[in-house]
């Protein structure tokens, strides 16, 4: 009975800890990268990791251009809607009929045109929004209308399109699914839709907060990202929760490997915090990391979804500490571009497409990106089970010798880039092979070059030849110094990248 009367105990302090920090995080409001309560986000975590004991915690700046927007409007047969403009959408103004195309996904399409017409398309748990928008300026639509899937007409927010490449081509918003139903009832019909957006781009600063505990060999990779859109409570103030809590006890428990906890900025817009961290230490440092564990909503409501995605050298702690039973959904990594639309929408995207092992939670909630998604909304009994499971998890993982780490995912592509100057600029030769070597014939390889402020000043896409190699050249305007350094990215993959290299320019 003793004993019994201490799990109690124990799980009920657990979810004390996790609860004050939950509570602690929604008092700074919106976290979004680059705002006031981002700032004052990368604050109390830098505090809370050097009360851990976490002693060389910093923080580490980037740089990035934020979406600012000054005014948007979206009139449906002269009536107002309301709605949110979504990140980095496009501007101006948009008037036509409404088609509704479900999801969004490629067969949604079949027998559509939507050339000339305002896209209407339904928030999907996996085909990832800015995969849907994506889709919709391919087929020539004239704007995107994006419906919610949250109670009480709330309106879900997010990022629609690649921020290195700026502002979208079409302006997209997003409105509630209240009047959403009405807006599907009315497509087809004669109403005509006026949508308007007025944004524009201004430099902004994020802070990712880095700290390492000391010990042997490549360190566990443990993140979540801190910065949300509104409270976030869920999205990721669960993440962040059990990252402080996994970081307190490892640095009070015996270690044998050296871990680095990181709580990244920016992932909301656009993965900027992973990124920066990917390229600042494994890519221009060296640093070496045995495997990733990344904390992107490890909990959230009792009912809700709870998945987990990994990759091949971490299945077996993975069965061993029961990570299967805590999320239902356990599928490999490969699968999430799969289902997302090519992407995967982390911070660990580039971690894992560079060849790093390792595991990612995902649940889903109704709350997601709204105003409601506040403390009271998270399950915390289960998000103390999470933290506890971690906590044995990250225990075998250190347990296993670097050899446990070092197979590569045979899902992921092989990638083998050269770079040599030319008059023009910068020859880039590639060569894509699957994970057994063979070479992929057609497959696709994408090139850009982006400024370390996450502005993309170069992209091309190519086919590889029968021998899975390609070439082209970088022309020399993409490569000049400006106000920072440069670095070049190379993907490769059939319908989506599974595969990434990076080289610094400066």
């Amino acid at each position: 009975m003793k004993a019994t009367v201490l799990e109690i105990s124990g799980a009920a302090a657990l979810e004390g800890r996790l609860s004050r920090t939950l509570h602690d995080l929604a008092l700074l409001g919106d976290k979004r990268a680059g705002s006031t309560g981002g700032t004052a986000s990368a604050a109390y975590l830098l505090e809370r990791f050097r009360a851990a004991g976490i002693a060389d915690a910093h923080l580490e700046a980037f740089h990035f251009a934020a979406f600012a927007l000054r005014s948007s409007s979206l009139q449906v047969a002269g009536r107002e809607v309301a709605h949110e403009a979504l990140a980095y959408s496009g501007c101006g103004a948009a008037k036509g009929p409404l088609v509704h195309v479900g999801t969004g996904e490629p067969a949604d399409y079949d027998a559509r045109d939507v050339r000339g017409r305002i896209v209407l398309v339904e928030r999907n748990v996996t085909f990832h929004r800015s995969s849907q928008y994506r889709e919709a300026i391919a087929r020539g639509a004239l704007a995107l209308v994006y419906v919610s899937h949250a109670p009480d007409n709330l309106v879900q927010i997010g990022t629609i399109s690649d921020p290195e490449d700026g502002l979208g081509p079409i302006p997209a918003v997003s409105v509630g699914e209240r009047d959403g139903r009405e807006l599907i009832a009315a497509a087809g019909s004669d109403a005509l839709v006026l949508m308007r957006v007025d944004a524009d781009l201004v430099p902004a600063t994020g802070h990712n907060v880095v700290g390492r505990l000391q010990g042997e060999g490549p360190a566990l990779l443990i993140g979540a990202h801190h910065d949300t859109w509104h409270v976030g409570s869920t999205d990721n103030g669960t993440g962040i929760a059990v990252l402080l809590e996994l970081a307190e006890q490892l640095a009070r428990a015996r270690r044998h490997r050296a871990a680095v906890f990181v709580a990244y900025d920016g992932e909301e817009l656009g993965l900027f915090g992973g990124y920066d961290f990917l390229r600042k230490h494994e890519i221009e440092a060296g640093e070496r990391f045995a495997a990733f564990v990344n904390l992107e909503i490890p909990g959230a409501g009792p009912d809700d979804v709870r998945a987990l995605a990994h990759t091949h050298a971490l299945a077996g702690s993975l069965r061993a500490t029961a990570m299967d039973e805590l999320y239902p959904v356990c599928v490999g990594m490969e699968m999430v571009p799969a289902l997302f639309g090519g992407v995967v929408p982390t911070d660990i995207q580039g971690a894992y497409r560079w060849g790093i092992p390792g595991a990612s939670t995902a649940c889903d909630t109704p709350w997601y990106h709204t105003t409601a998604d506040t403390p009271d909304k998270v399950d915390l009994p289960f998000l103390a089970r999470a933290a506890a499971r971690w906590r044995r998890t990250i225990a075998a993982l250190d347990s296993l010798p670097d050899a446990a780490f070092a197979p590569r995912d045979p899902h992921l592509w092989r990638l083998q880039v050269s770079v040599t100057p030319s008059d023009e600029g910068l020859l880039l030769q590639a060569r894509a092979t699957l994970a057994d070597e063979t070479p992929s014939q057609a497959a696709r390889i994408d090139a850009w070059v982006d400024v370390d402020d996450f502005t993309r000043v170069f992209r091309t896409s190519l086919r590889a030849d029968p021998h899975g190699a390609a070439s082209t050249i970088v022309p020399r305007a993409a490569l000049q110094r400006g106000a920072g350094g440069r670095y070049l990215h190379v993907t490769a993959g059939a319908e989506w990248p599974l595969a990434e290299w990076i080289l610094p320019l400066h």
